[in-house]
């Protein structure tokens, strides 16, 4: 039986799931209303918008949006919900405020409730025209509060708080109360016009990982189904390989053991004095990478090589279909797969990191993490999983190109041949400096040759918790794209010419 303590303690770690598979539920009503919006519109699109959930990527995504969404509406009882909706309404709504009133002359203590909350407070200034005192928090019998000084204003100069400063909430508990006193006598006598402005923020921003995930799927849901009405040639290759990859026996081995494995990595003891989460968070990274790498390139290789020997490709090229669309189609098809790998085995790769937070702390026995801290560790893999799901696809590229000329074995070689010496080309280039001519030219043809891997690998990053700005996401994706389009104009090259009778 579950004891009551470790049941608290593992329902910290669920708040962050819960926005996660919201978010999956909001993108699938989104859709749903879309569609539904589109049967009334063009009955005939609707139909097939429906149809292409049978096809290799929007059929899985589709079930790995009701797996989110019914995870997410099991979790609900056990999340505190009204507090993370607060947090999204005020998202929504103006943050800055202020008020005036009017304190009379004589007053001693006189109570003023605000109407904000004090979790919520982000800035906060008073400014009056005379003399006042302001009391922010009552000293409480029998308990040991932080007490912020009395503010005594001047009349002239305001006095300002900011959350980032560092110092105390001036309010305590859930409500913001005064106390003003205008003691002002003889010819300074009169009522007091107290100014209070204030700037709200969210008390828990966490909560964006919500519109966040919705918005993310919505836009892969929506640029697919626009590539599938664009150039339809080119979307039914991608959709042919991508079904071929998820009917191969490897994809489901990957998808099963890699979520088997990262579950296992929860409740794996790495000894590490109180760093398991980095660990738990490197290795998650690097298994997702490895075997959604190894899936590509049996795709690329079976999808390619394997037609090219058993005559398919000879056979569906005798359609109107061009060797440029076929290669452009193929390539599409197995960055489909690994995105479709990434977003299962992401999610998994999520929830771990936000399990393994709490159970570290029971482990190590730490004081119980606030479920903020389970979020902020898993915001932190978002990064590392887009730079790896690039470099996936630029690797893909690669053995697209090799598979036009060789199999399945040599394509395999090569590629993890070429994944081991991109990681070390830095070190290459940096050991051939002073040496002889020889050694600095093949250090240099290297560094030209190959894909600079490192540029994907920020695991110490994520592992240390430091933010990467989206400057370089941008920069890494550029990369990625530049040397995939050009893998893929080898892969044109060397395909136009090959004899596939």
């Amino acid at each position: 039986m579950i004891t009551p303590l470790f049941a608290n303690r593992f329902f910290i770690a669920l708040p962050p799931i819960w926005l996660v598979g919201i978010g999956a539920l909001t993108a699938l009503a989104v859709l749903l209303v879309l569609w539904g919006l589109l049967r009334v519109v063009a009955p005939r699109a609707a139909s097939e918008a429906k149809a292409s959930l049978r096809d290799g990527f929007l059929g899985p995504v589709a079930w790995l949006l009701l797996a989110a969404s019914g995870v997410a509406l099991a979790l609900t009882p056990l999340v505190p919900v009204e507090g993370m909706v607060r947090s999204l309404s005020r998202m929504l709504s103006a943050n800055e405020s202020s008020e005036v009133i009017t304190i009379a002359p004589g007053s001693i203590d006189e109570k003023v409730d605000l109407p904000l909350r004090p979790q919520e407070l982000a800035s906060l200034s008073f400014q009056s025209d005379r003399r006042v005192l302001l009391r922010t928090q009552r000293p409480i019998e029998g308990f040991a509060l932080l007490k912020v000084p009395d503010v005594e204003l001047n009349g002239q100069d305001a006095w300002q708080w900011s959350k980032d400063d560092g110092r105390a909430n001036p309010f305590l508990g859930n409500k913001a109360e005064l106390e003003v006193s205008n003691r002002a006598e003889g010819d300074a006598a009169g009522p007091a016009q107290l100014t209070v402005s204030w700037r709200l923020v969210p008390e828990f921003p966490e909560v964006a990982i919500l519109p966040l995930t919705a918005l993310s799927l919505l836009v892969i849901v929506l640029a697919y189904s626009a590539f599938r009405l664009l150039p339809r040639r080119i979307a039914a290759v991608a959709s042919s390989t991508t079904k071929e990859a998820i009917g191969q026996p490897i994809f489901a081995v990957a998808i099963v053991a890699g979520i088997a494995l990262l579950l296992a990595f929860i409740v794996i003891p790495y000894n590490t004095f109180g760093e398991d989460v980095k660990m738990l968070k490197d290795s998650g990274l690097t298994l997702v990478k490895v075997l959604s790498l190894l899936v590509v390139i049996w795709t690329a290789s079976v999808a390619v090589a394997d037609e090219i020997e058993g005559r398919t490709a000879l056979t569906v090229l005798s359609k109107p279909l061009t060797r440029r669309q076929f290669v452009i189609g193929k390539f599409i098809g197995l960055a489909l797969v690994a995105l479709l790998i990434f977003m299962i085995l992401g999610a998994v790769l999520m929830a771990t990191t936000s399990l393994k937070v709490v159970y570290d702390a029971r482990e190590s026995s730490k004081t119980d993490p606030l479920w903020t801290e389970c979020a902020a560790e898993m915001i932190t893999i978002v990064p590392g999983l887009v730079l790896s799901l690039l470099e996936t696809i630029l690797l893909g590229a690669v053995s697209l190109a090799v598979s036009t000329r060789l199999g399945m074995i040599p394509n395999l070689i090569i590629c993890f041949t070429i994944y081991v010496l991109g990681h070390l080309v830095p070190l290459i280039v940096q050991s051939s400096v002073g040496k002889l001519a020889i050694v600095r030219f093949v250090g240099r043809l290297f560094a030209t040759l190959l894909p600079v891997l490192e540029h994907f690998t920020i695991e110490a990053a994520v592992v240390g918790g430091v933010p990467i700005p989206w400057s370089y996401l941008g920069w890494a994706a550029l990369y990625a794209g530049l040397y995939s389009a050009i893998a893929v104009l080898i892969a044109l090259v060397l395909f136009q010419d090959r004899d596939l009778a």
